[in-house]
C-alpha cells in the first residue's frame, strides 16, 4: 500500500467518495497525490469488479499520469495497446472470405487512437495496492445524506444505520447512482438511467480457440468490432492471470422493455444469443456456439434520454458513470470517467476552506458537462449506425469508417492540461462571483 502524502496546508478538504469501482478508485488515488484525505465508502464487502474486459483509450492513458503517475504502470501491467478493426460480420460465407480484405470495413488507426485493453478485476487490483492504507470502508451503501449549509460537514447516511461526515461527498457509484438520485431529486426524469433497448452477453474463450475460428490475426492480436444487423460484436485479447484469453461481447438491440427494473443483470440462455446471429457469417456464428448454456445478460443503461442538468449541488457532486453514462459503441465510457477524476481531483486541491467547496465543485460541472454529454449522444447514435439501424448508412463501411473517425477524433483530439487550466479559472471567477 501507498501512503498518504502530507498536505501543504491544514486546510485540504476532507472527502467522502462513495463507490469503489476503477472511477471512485482513481480519484481516490489523485487525492492522495494531491495530499488531500479521503474515505472510500463501497456497498460490496471487498473489492468487487465484474471480470470483463475494458478498454481505455490513449487519451485516458495520457490523463491518468496527470492523475496519479503510478497509475499508467498499473495499466501496462495488465494491458496491452491495440486498435480497432471494424469487420462485416454478416455477409462472409466461410471462414476464409471473413478473413479478407473485402470483409474490413475499416481499420481505426489515426494517431491516438490505440486502445488499451484488459480484465477490469486486475486493472483494479493493480490500483488499490496503490491506495493509502485504512482508506476505504466497506459494506457502507449511501441510503441519504444531509447538506446544510448551517452545517460544518455533509452528513452521510447508510443503509446499516451508521453516519459519517466529510466536507465534500463525491458520488462514483455507477449507473444507478443513488448520490444523482439524492443530488437531482428522486422525481427527477434525469436522476435515472434509461434502458437503452441494448442487451450485453459476455464469455471468455481460450486464445487457441479464437485462432482456430477467427485466424490468427483477428484470434490473437486484433481488437476486432464485427457489425451486422441488430448487432455489435467486439472481441480481443487479454490476460487472464498469466495467460491469454479472448475477451468477446455481444451487444443486441432488442425494441422490447427491460423487465428487471433497475437490475442490470439478468439470467439468460445461450439460445436468445444464437437466433440472433442464424443468419450472420460462419465464424461468429461459431463464436456464438462457444457461449455456455446458461449464461447472464446485462440491461445496458445511459443518460441520454435525460441528461443530467448539473454534475454539482452544494458540497456534493457526481463523477464518472453516476453523471454521464454511456453505451459502448464509442469505447470512450472509462476515458471520461478518468478525465472526470483528474477534473475533480484538480477542483479539490484548488479549495483552501470549507467555504469554497461548492465553487470548486460547480467549476467541475461546468468544464465537464458538455463534452461528457456530448459523448452519450454520440454513443447512442453511432450504436444505431454499428448495428445498420441508421437507413441513410444501411450497411456502408465508407460511412462507417467516416462516422467513426469523426467522433473518436473528438475523443482523442482532447487536451487535459488544458481542461485543468479551465477548471482554476472557472473555480477563480465562481469564487470571486460568491464573495
Amino acid at each position: 500500500m501507498g501512503s498518504i502524502p502530507t498536505p501543504t496546508t491544514g486546510t485540504a478538504p476532507n472527502v467522502a467518495i462513495v463507490g469503489g469501482g476503477l472511477i471512485g478508485v482513481m480519484l481516490g488515488l489523485g487525492l492522495s497525490h494531491r495530499g488531500i484525505p479521503f474515505t472510500i465508502y463501497e456497498r460490496a464487502s471487498d473489492w468487487h469488479e465484474i471480470g470483463a474486459g475494458v478498454g481505455l483509450t490513449n487519451i485516458a492513458l495520457s490523463t491518468m499520469q496527470r492523475l496519479h503517475p503510478e497509475v499508467p504502470a498499473a495499466l501496462r501491467r495488465v494491458a496491452k495497446a491495440n486498435h480497432f478493426s471494424f469487420w462485416d460480420g454478416f455477409h462472409p460465407l466461410t471462414k476464409e472470405a471473413a478473413q479478407q480484405p473485402q470483409a474490413l470495413h475499416f481499420l481505426l488507426d489515426n494517431p491516438g487512437t490505440n486502445y488499451w485493453c484488459c480484465m477490469r478485476s486486475q486493472f483494479l487490483r493493480e490500483l488499490v495496492a496503490l491506495l493509502p492504507t485504512g482508506s476505504t470502508r466497506f459494506n457502507k451503501e449511501l441510503e441519504s445524506f444531509v447538506d446544510d449549509s448551517s452545517c460544518q460537514q455533509v452528513l452521510l447516511r447508510f443503509k446499516d444505520g451508521t453516519t459519517d461526515q466529510a466536507d465534500a461527498l463525491l458520488g462514483c457509484d455507477g449507473i444507478h447512482s443513488r448520490t444523482r438520485q439524492l443530488l437531482l431529486g428522486e422525481d427527477n426524469p434525469a436522476a435515472h438511467a434509461s434502458f437503452t433497448h441494448q442487451l450485453g452477453y459476455r464469455t471468455v474463450l481460450p486464445i487457441s480457440e479464437a485462432i482456430e475460428i477467427m485466424g490468427e490475426s483477428k484470434g490473437k492480436s486484433d481488437f476486432c468490432i464485427h457489425i451486422g444487423p441488430n448487432a455489435y460484436v467486439p472481441s480481443y485479447p487479454m490476460l487472464d492471470g498469466t495467460k491469454t484469453v479472448l475477451n468477446m461481447t455481444t451487444v443486441i438491440y432488442n425494441p422490447e422493455p427491460w423487465p428487471y427494473d433497475q437490475k442490470m443483470v439478468a439470467p439468460a440462455t445461450h439460445d436468445e444469443v444464437a437466433r440472433i446471429f442464424k443468419d450472420w457469417s460462419p465464424p461468429i456464428r461459431d463464436l456464438i456456439a462457444k457461449f455456455p448454456e446458461k449464461l447472464m445478460k446485462w440491461g445496458i443503461f445511459d443518460m441520454a434520454d435525460h441528461p443530467a442538468p448539473t454534475y454539482a449541488s452544494g458540497r456534493v457532486a457526481i463523477v464518472g458513470d453516476a453523471a454521464h453514462a454511456s453505451t459502448p459503441f464509442l469505447g470512450a465510457g472509462g476515458a471520461m470517467g478518468i478525465e472526470d477524476a483528474l477534473a475533480m481531483a484538480t477542483a479539490m486541491q484548488l479549495v483552501k476552506g470549507a467555504a469554497s467547496i461548492p465553487a470548486a465543485l460547480q467549476a467541475f460541472s461546468a468544464v465537464r458537462l458538455e463534452r461528457s454529454q456530448w459523448l452519450v449522444q454520440s454513443s447512442r447514435e453511432m450504436g444505431v449506425i454499428f448495428q445498420w439501424r441508421d437507413p441513410s448508412a444501411g450497411n456502408d463501411g465508407e460511412r462507417f469508417r467516416m462516422e467513426a473517425e469523426q467522433r473518436t477524433s473528438k475523443v482523442s483530439n482532447f487536451d487535459p492540461d488544458a481542461m485543468v487550466d479551465r477548471i482554476r479559472l472557472e473555480f477563480e471567477q465562481r469564487k470571486a462571483g460568491a464573495a
